[in-house]
């Protein structure tokens, strides 16, 4: 054990014959399969640390990547804060591989996560009221049952890579168009579409991927509706060319078009934005940890439509 613990910092060292010592170590004393996910771990602490693959003193193949039992090695490990080396790192692995190592909110997988919500995609995301059944503490990351869970003080955010990979979603209330319209326009999020309700009636507001959010038309429709109009879900634009579907009862947010993934502080940021009533103090954190929403230049003006589905 002293050897592989002297083999893991001098793998972060870039120390080539300490780091051999622990291979030969690994080799001669696991079983082939322990010897290759220890093996990986410690490619990844040489990664990590910068130094090149190709000089890694080991002749196993498939160190360039981790698996999931190399993955949570490195992080149950001692907290490593360096953000140069989990950015590294993060280019190894991907979501689908850290949704299969078991239930963990390490400090570890809170700096390995600051790095990959700007480099790491996915589909959607969903609010859930309350805690976690975990651990896991407010503005903290965790994974538990397969699923990527941030938590902040009133509700989770789910993360996953197919709506099927979610709970079922209990519908909540719905906000009126003017909350929804107040905080897109807080955030700068642009919103291209609009489905409302009122009573047993469905009205749909809609453009050409313009923002509508101030069209005097919508003032009109709200006003006729005596601003009694519930937002059942709306499509808000987070580039020019993608657009996230937001559903407010359930509160989920999912990118349009089958095969479309979406950068992750895109995801939340404009889920959490859109989806909850922040307050200021929830507000400032999450664009502390994801990063200021960014609006987009409005596209050419189009004549938007409505209709009564």
């Amino acid at each position: 054990m002293h050897r592989l613990v002297r083999g893991a910092e001098a793998a972060r060292a870039g120390e080539r014959a300490a780091t051999r010592e622990a291979v030969n170590a690994l080799n001669a004393q696991m079983t082939p399969d322990v010897a290759g996910q220890m093996s990986a771990f410690l490619a990844a602490l040489w990664q990590g640390g910068g130094s090149t693959l190709a000089a890694f003193p080991s002749s196993r193949r498939g160190l360039g990547s981790l698996d999931e039992t190399a993955l949570t090695y490195l992080l149950e490990s001692e907290e490593i804060t360096d953000d140069a080396f989990w950015n590294r790192v993060v280019r190894m692995i991907n979501l689908s591989v850290l949704l299969r190592i078991p239930t963990t909110d390490t400090g570890n997988l809170q700096h390995l996560m600051r790095q990959a919500i700007r480099q790491w995609k996915s589909r959607v995301c969903m609010l859930v009221p309350g805690m976690a059944a975990s651990t896991t503490s407010p503005w903290r990351w965790g994974v538990k049952e397969g699923q990527l869970l941030f938590q902040t003080p009133r509700f989770q955010v789910l993360i996953a890579q197919s709506r099927r990979q979610l709970p079922y979603a209990e519908e909540s209330s719905l906000p009126r168009l003017d909350e929804v319209r107040s905080r897109a326009d807080r955030f700068g999020i642009p919103l291209t579409s609009l489905r409302m309700v009122v009573t047993d009636r469905h009205i749909g507001y809609a453009g050409s991927g313009d923002d509508i959010s101030h069209d005097a038309r919508l003032d009109g429709i709200s006003e006729a509706l005596g601003q009694a109009e519930g937002v059942i879900e709306a499509d808000a634009r987070i580039t020019a060319s993608t657009i996230l579907h937001c559903r407010f009862g359930a509160g989920i947010a999912s990118a349009r078009g089958a095969r479309t993934q979406v950068p992750l502080d895109a995801l939340m940021g404009t889920a959490m934005r859109l989806l909850a009533d922040l307050t200021d103090d929830e507000a400032e954190k999450i664009a502390q940890l994801l990063g200021v929403q960014q609006g987009l230049l409005d596209q050419p003006w189009s004549q938007p439509t409505f209709d009564d589905l």
